[in-house]
């Protein structure tokens, strides 16, 4: 039975209670002298393709659009996300109350989600010790490697693409930061893509009623429509076992001669701190739930593209051609001589985020914006979604056209201008190795294939929906539904494990 029978049952005897708390609410928020920004009352909180509705939201109300019941903004426009969330990035630098993902420790797998303290600021700053601009040539090596061996892997067996992308969207956070490559039979990469969806899903099914009526947290897992709990519970053991599991092999390979595990080097270095230990090991999961599901989409959107866009990929491959030749694939110095394929990655990146909503802000005091009154506790939802597809910033803003990016007025050389990494002091923390990889895989992808429509028994070519799905609950994540591919090497090069230097510079 669905998580909402079980709280359709409980409904009735919570009507009173839902009832006091918007009363209250209402009575708590009436003292400003500023008016709130305008926006649908008594509107339900879509929960399929929130992005979609809330885009029309802005359409109709303006720049701001205020849920006042639920105390949440949504912001649509890139100069209002600008405004609050980088130049006033320390009042909206906290995260929403998320009780659900709270009861089965999200925050303890992901610093994401934590709320803005000294815990929050700990976790990050052990991050970015590592992941900063300045440090990410460190991992270099790994990027090409694991680059390498997903083209060898779509040149040996092109239909299972989809399967390749996943592991290499894995593959590539084990190689960077724990030392070891991961094939697909690899136990870390069997067991982490089935336990990421179970955890993402058993979280994400009961929400957001579960949220809006905690009260119902509390009913027993025997009741009908509460076997998320369980599932939930499973998940996070689950998950939590892989994370040992994986420190445990860096370890290992650590104490037996292999230096190139940037999580066994600093475990060791803090050996007698229990605690910074326990942080080393949410950073490799952090970063492993991250790749998972965002890599992996962009790649697969990036491809999708490249088989409804004919004529970008062979502008990106004729760019190739002409500035490096055809006798080595693009390395990250070739990045600033590649202006086209820098477009392509930028277009996938606008048009498709796999995370069209961001994760929510928080504003930490009142605030006055524009005239209107923001309140403490105010949830922020940036719609990535919506800015990506402004009219004003990018004309005819449904269809792939990379070559929008040389007709701005300004240049596409920073990654500070690509909204889908988040804004203010809750940007993307893993973004300079996300933006590498990606990049790094599109250049070389566009160098070694001809991606086309895939083709039946009798040799027809299948048509392309090009549709998307997301999942469910939240609608954190979007990605290409499951199309066919024709995958054909560009030179014999592609296919042979032979000349790995050469190859990458």
């Amino acid at each position: 039975m669905e998580p909402q029978t079980c709280i359709l049952q409980s409904l009735v005897g919570g009507v009173a209670i839902a009832l006091t708390y918007i009363i209250l609410f209402h009575l708590k928020l009436s003292g400003s002298k500023f008016p709130y920004p305008s926006g649908p009352t008594g509107a339900n909180m879509p929960i399929h393709d929130p992005w979609v509705q809330y885009q029309a939201w802005g359409e109709e109300y303006g720049k701001l659009v205020y849920i006042r019941e639920s105390n949440t903004l949504i912001v649509n426009h890139l100069d209002v996300a600008y405004d609050l969330l980088e130049k006033r990035a320390r009042n909206y630098a906290d995260r929403p109350v998320w009780r659900v993902g709270d009861r089965i420790g999200a925050g303890s797998i992901n610093f994401t989600f934590q709320r803005y303290s000294n815990k929050w600021r700990k976790s990050r700053r052990t991050f970015m010790q590592h992941f900063r601009q300045a440090t990410i040539g460190q991992f270099h090596t790994a990027q090409y490697e694991e680059v390498h061996v997903f083209l060898q892997r779509l040149a040996k067996t092109p239909t299972d693409f989809l399967q390749h992308i996943q592991t290499f969207s894995q593959g590539i956070i084990y190689s960077a930061l724990y030392g070891f490559h991961v094939e697909q039979d690899d136990y870390v990469t069997r067991q982490s893509a089935p336990l990421i969806q179970e955890l993402f899903n058993s979280v994400l099914a009961p929400f957001p009623l579960l949220e809006w009526f905690p009260w119902l947290e509390r009913l027993p897992r025997w009741l009908p429509g509460c076997g998320y709990k369980q599932a939930a519970d499973q998940a996070l053991k689950g998950f939590m076992e892989l994370k040992d599991v994986s420190f445990n092999r860096a370890m290992e390979r650590f104490e037996h001669g292999s230096k190139n595990s940037l999580i066994a080097e600093s475990a060791m270095k803090h050996a007698g701190s229990p605690e910074e230990v326990d942080g080393i090991k949410i950073m490799g999961v952090a970063s492993s739930i991250a790749s998972f599901v965002t890599i992996s989409s962009v790649v697969n959107s990036f491809m999708l593209a490249m088989v409804m866009h004919p004529y970008a990929q062979a502008k990106g491959q004729e760019e190739i051609d002409r500035v490096i030749g055809r006798d080595r694939l693009p390395i990250f110095e070739d990045r600033q001589l590649l202006p086209y394929v820098e477009a392509i990655y930028r277009e996938v990146m606008r048009l498709n985020p796999p995370l069209p909503l961001c994760v929510a802000h928080v504003s930490i005091e009142d605030d006055v914006y524009r005239g209107y009154y923001i309140p403490k506790g105010c949830t922020v939802i940036p719609n990535i979604w919506a800015m990506n597809r402004d009219p004003s910033l990018y004309p005819d803003p449904d269809n792939f056209r990379p070559e929008r990016f040389f007709e701005a007025p300004r240049p596409f050389t920073s990654i500070n201008d690509i909204p889908a990494f988040g804004f203010g002091r809750r940007v993307c923390a893993g973004r300079y190795i996300s933006d590498g990889t990606v990049w790094l895989t599109i250049a070389c992808a566009l160098a070694s294939f001809k991606m086309g429509k895939g083709k039946d028994e009798e040799g027809n070519e299948i048509d392309v929906a090009g549709g998307y799905t997301s999942s469910p609950g939240l609608g954190f994540f979007r990605h290409p539904e499951p199309y066919k591919c024709s995958i054909v090497p560009r030179g014999p090069h592609v296919a042979t494990e032979t000349g790995k230097k050469d190859l990458i510079g």
